[in-house]
């Protein structure tokens, strides 16, 4: 995947709330330079950021740089556990810089789906592809009873953005 644009991750985080006590999940199999943004918007909020490393050796690297780092937690984590569900913890926002080249969108999506509360959103950036993939992953998104589903193609030039929401009553 090639970098983000660090001038345009502040637009990205305009889609969050800015209100305290909210927790933010952040899915990541390597370093990203949304990851020290994503702690200065929850240290000025008061929100709880957690960075679930999906790579043991990023994992590894992470762990030092963001030891005693208030409201960041880093997690290692495995994601063909059978659910994604961690002591009844459930997010304001999920965010994934997953590389879904290499992951299963379809059983992604519905594990996470009960992890994320009730009007909460999922955050998706994906590499900019067009129509056919933006059909793609929003059928999926569907299928997995996500709702309100929007894609921006303007924020990066090599990415999209595919943010969509959990409803009360949707879904399993």
């Amino acid at each position: 995947m090639k970098p983000i644009e660090p001038q345009q991750i502040e637009q990205l985080l305009e889609i969050l709330q800015k209100k305290p006590a909210q927790r933010i999940v952040h899915f990541a199999n390597k370093a990203h330079l949304l990851t020290p943004e994503l702690h200065k918007f929850c240290l000025a909020q008061e929100n709880d950021y957690y960075l679930y490393c999906t790579n043991m050796l990023f994992y590894e690297e992470s762990l030092h740089p963001h030891q005693n780092k208030p409201y960041l937690h880093v997690k290692n984590f495995n994601l063909r556990r059978p659910r994604y569900l961690i002591q009844a913890i459930e997010y304001d926002y999920l965010i994934t810089t997953l590389d879904f080249e290499e992951e299963n969108k379809e059983e992604f999506l519905k594990k996470c789906y009960p992890i994320i509360r009730t009007g909460g959103n999922i955050i998706l950036i994906i590499p900019s592809t067009g129509y056919i993939q933006w059909d793609e992953w929003r059928d999926i998104l569907v299928e997995q009873y996500y709702v309100s589903i929007n894609i921006i193609d303007n924020i990066f030039d090599d990415y999209d953005i595919v943010v969509a929401k959990r409803m009360h009553g949707w879904g399993n």
